[in-house]
């Protein structure tokens, strides 16, 4: 297993009190062209290109330059069968995650992701998110959405990356112990502090388990599907006689555990505030989460049963908060 930083990182860089413990897995990409640290292994990448360009994300300076010497970082990755890559709300912290994933490879691809804060520009939130917008041929994810620090009162920045640094503490030796006993493409539930399997499932059940059908329109794509992030779905033929039955099913969000999360507690918070037995279990749905699916449904559906025994007045609905989700 390998364990990639950049030397740029907010909070994951050679200066991370964190990665000590791994000092034989790490390997830094140094993108400012010099060698970051005597600590862990580096990876330097030349200062190539010069001009203007584009000054974060992809066709940036920094990103060109790594491009040019991808064989190289391949060819320095490919014997590890496991490589977590360690990026935070820095775009270029995404770099290396995104130069190796594109190309063809024969290793698990393993991503930690957080955003970038909100008073950090449009500029730098929008090119991380297109780097992250096709999770396909990523083994797994784990996402910690940092923006929710912004809601505590904190006196300086100091303070907040401190409170997040804490956290990821907690969170990152049960991320390295999951990985080493993953065998399909899953993420990591935030709530459980656990790996959820995603499977791999049939092109045939793949299609069974869509959720809406194009039957009632004449035009259609053929050989095309939004599938959603991390389960690779290959092409599928489809006969005449089905042509019409294309499915689309929702496509994957960033922040769809985040969605997730936040309506399964309020179904929790809704069964308790009228004394309903409530139970729930961890989804197993199949794909990057788009934030809700059958299973959740079905939970919707028993507490909107149960609650239409009790009489209106008597109904107590928790506040949902909007806000978290936009």
């Amino acid at each position: 297993m390998k364990i990639v930083i950049t030397d740029t990182g907010i909070l994951w860089n050679p200066g991370n009190p964190i990665l000590k413990k791994y000092r034989d897995l790490i390997l830094v990409v140094c993108l400012e062209g010099v060698k970051a640290t005597d600590e862990y292994e580096c990876f330097i990448c030349p200062h190539k290109s010069f001009g203007l360009g584009m000054s974060m994300g992809i066709g940036s300076r920094v990103y060109n330059d790594l491009e040019d010497v991808a064989d190289e970082l391949y060819y320095k990755l490919r014997s590890e069968d496991d490589i977590l890559f360690l990026t935070d709300g820095d775009p270029a912290s995404l770099y290396p995650y995104y130069i190796i994933k594109n190309r063809r490879h024969h290793m698990n691809i393993h991503l930690w992701a957080s955003p970038p804060f909100s008073f950090e520009g449009k500029a730098r939130m929008k090119a991380h998110k297109e780097m992250l917008a096709d999770l396909s041929g990523v083994k797994s994810i784990c996402y910690i959405d940092t923006q929710e620090y912004l809601k505590n009162d904190y006196k300086n920045f100091s303070n907040l990356l401190e409170d997040v640094q804490n956290y990821f503490e907690e969170i990152f030796p049960i991320v390295i112990d999951g990985i080493g006993g993953m065998e399909n493409e899953s993420y990591f539930d935030l709530v459980s502090k656990t790996y959820i399997p995603l499977g791999k499932i049939s092109v045939e059940e793949a299609i069974l388990k869509s959720t809406e059908y194009l039957s009632d329109k004449e035009e259609y794509i053929d050989n095309t599907y939004l599938i959603e992030g991390m389960v690779d779905i290959p092409e599928y033929q489809r006969s005449e006689k089905n042509k019409k039955d294309i499915i689309y099913r929702q496509v994957a969000r960033i922040d769809g555990k985040k969605i997730c999360n936040l309506l399964r507690e309020y179904r929790f918070k809704l069964a308790q505030m009228n004394n309903i037995e409530f139970n729930s279990t961890e989804c197993n749905y199949v794909g990057a989460c788009a934030g809700t699916c059958e299973k959740c449904d079905e939970e919707a559906k028993y507490l909107s049963m149960k609650l239409s025994e009790i009489p209106k007045e008597k109904q107590k609905f928790p506040i949902l908060n909007l806000e978290e989700v936009e």
